[in-house]
């Protein structure tokens, strides 16, 4: 069965070789980059319903909370 570049690179980086170290570290990298920029879209507008982002739809619903309880506080007077 073929093993994986990345698997023959870690393979060779843990036996002690430089230079396979160095060319796995950047695989590593290059890996955490695109796990980070996967879960950075989920904050935008990733491939959601509504126009908004996580953090979009979050501001908005605490605006509404905020205006909600000011008009309650308003009534009271």
């Amino acid at each position: 069965m073929a093993k994986h570049i990345q698997d023959v690179f870690e393979d060779k980086a843990r036996a002690g070789d430089g230079a396979y170290a160095v060319a796995f570290a950047l695989l590593e990298l290059a890996r955490a980059q695109e796990r980070t920029a996967t879960q950075l879209k989920h904050l935008g507008l990733a491939d959601a319903a509504t126009p908004y982002g996580a953090i979009e739809a979050l501001v908005m619903q605490i605006k509404e909370t905020g205006e909600t309880i000011a008009n309650a506080l308003e009534r009271d007077d």
